[in-house]
């Protein structure tokens, strides 16, 4: 790749994240990274409220990122410090000294994962040039941890990833490029989630490419009643609950013997 493509990678610090940045880093050499953290207990990132059972959710989100991901990272680990700039606490990506940093970095395509929401000055500053990896099928479903609300709404069809350019709307922005979940009988929103971070890799790669090649493509939209998003303040225990019943009362291969087709946008 030449200097002119500068590839800048802004991303949460979980295991997952970190996944597909060491992907990303690998693949276009002239790419480095910044990390937001997340609080050492990740529930606190997204609830509030004090529940075993949100507790337990997020240390089985923990186990199975270590399950899918820990050997590849201990193995890159060098490697990505080497690539990372530098990090900030989660909440503080859009603060004026980083932009400054960002700025003198001059990146070609910037690639956001798992980051707090980019404010319209950030934007702005950097028009067409942001990219965010959606852990969801947009429009059908927006905002934070779409991939477990499709589990509760029983609308599996619709766990997956987007690649699209951001605007000042909540995951609402042009998409690029978009893939259902690959899902096998034994899954839960834990492995699903995993499988989506190897999903997304490949997915952001594949729009990497393109948009150097093709550096005027606005993406597209879909057009959808079904257009729903969903907060941090919308998930609770009783959502947990549900969501486990469902995975016991076999959900996942009632969905795989009645797959549904649903529109989505796809590279040419």
């Amino acid at each position: 790749m030449k200097d002119k493509n500068k590839i800048l990678i802004i991303s949460g610090n979980l295991l997952k994240h970190k996944h597909v940045a060491i992907k990303i880093l690998k693949k276009y050499k002239n790419s480095n990274i910044i990390f937001e953290k997340y609080p050492k207990i990740i529930s606190r990132n997204y609830s509030k409220a004090k529940s075993t059972l949100i507790t337990n959710h997020f240390k089985k989100v923990q186990f199975y990122e270590k399950k899918f991901f820990q050997k590849f990272y201990k193995k890159n680990i060098n490697f990505l410090n080497k690539k990372t700039l530098f990090s900030v606490s989660k909440g503080s990506i859009n603060n004026l000294k980083v932009l400054k940093e960002i700025k003198k970095i001059n990146p070609k395509i910037i690639i956001l994962n798992a980051t707090s929401i980019i404010k319209k000055n950030f934007i702005k500053m950097y028009k067409n040039k942001l990219i965010n990896i959606h852990a969801g099928i947009m429009p059908y479903y927006r905002g934070t941890g779409c991939n477990v609300w499709t589990f509760y709404n029983q609308e599996l069809e619709y766990t997956g990833v987007t690649i699209h350019f951001i605007n000042k709307d909540v995951d609402g922005g042009n998409i690029i490029s978009q893939a259902q979940s690959d899902f096998k009988s034994y899954d839960n929103t834990h492995t699903i989630g995993c499988k989506n971070a190897m999903l997304s890799t490949k997915l952001v790669s594949q729009v990497i490419d393109y948009l150097i090649k093709h550096p005027k493509y606005k993406g597209k939209k879909i057009k959808s009643k079904k257009n729903k998003i969903y907060y941090k303040k919308d998930f609770n225990k009783n959502i947990i609950q549900k969501v486990e019943k469902l995975i016991k009362d076999g959900m996942v291969k009632k969905y795989l013997n009645y797959k549904k087709k649903i529109k989505l946008v796809k590279l040419n």
